[in-house]
């Protein structure tokens, strides 16, 4: 495992993840399967990203489009924790948690996976970003950050189409006239609520990422 890159790594560990999740995951949680398999297709997609670095490629501004419309995705499996109510973990006399091993290997599974997706597209996010703002703007750097906050900003807004609406981003590509027509529909400010508060949410995950990155133990003395 050490001569293998991190990519391969990351690739490897999502593969098994995903059949032993097809293989062992009981309903009501067989889902979990297509959900993280969606979750880890724009982190896949971003590995091919690295391999263009010339803006006037035409298969790159194709690919980052595959991206955009495919990374909503990977933030969007954290919000299956919600399906952890299917449990019923609650004893019904006192309201304690309940420590049936069941449950907790559920709750273990559901975690794992909205963690790897999660953590794994944010960081992939960020190197996204990176290129993006090389490629077309290598003297302001900073702009990144301005590319940061759109895309989770529109993962938000994936996020509640899938959540909300039910609709999956293979919809985009091949019913778009429809597909914005429904999202045309979908603005309130609940929807706008909604929305600020999982793109504060992914960027609270983003800045932790990047303390941590920089962090030493050094730092404590």
């Amino acid at each position: 495992m050490k001569h293998l890159s991190s990519v391969w790594r990351i690739r490897l560990f999502f593969w098994v993840l995903i059949i032993l999740l097809k293989l062992f995951a009981q309903a009501p949680y067989d889902f979990m399967a297509f959900n993280t398999f969606l979750g880890y297709v724009p982190i896949e997609l971003s590995f091919h990203l690295k391999r263009f670095n010339d803006r006037r490629a035409l298969a790159f501004w194709l690919l980052l489009i595959i991206w955009l419309i495919f990374y909503p995705n990977a933030p969007y499996v954290m919000t299956d924790l919600f399906h952890l109510s299917w449990l019923h973990p609650h004893t019904s006399i006192n309201g304690i948690l309940r420590s049936d091993p069941v449950i907790w290997l559920n709750f273990a599974m559901m975690m794992v996976c909205a963690l790897a997706c999660l953590l794994v597209g944010t960081v992939t996010l960020d190197q996204t970003a990176r290129q993006l703002t090389r490629l077309t703007t290598p003297h302001q750097p900073r702009l990144r950050y301005l590319w940061i906050v759109i895309f989770m900003t529109m993962a938000s807004i994936g996020i509640y189409i899938g959540r909300f609406l039910r609709l999956h981003s293979i919809y985009l590509l091949f019913t778009p006239t429809w597909f914005f027509r429904q999202l045309w529909s979908i603005w309130s400010g609940r929807t706008a609520a909604f929305v600020a508060i999982m793109t504060i949410l992914q960027l609270i995950v983003y800045w932790l990422l990047k303390v941590c990155q920089h962090f030493s133990i050094d730092d404590n003395k």
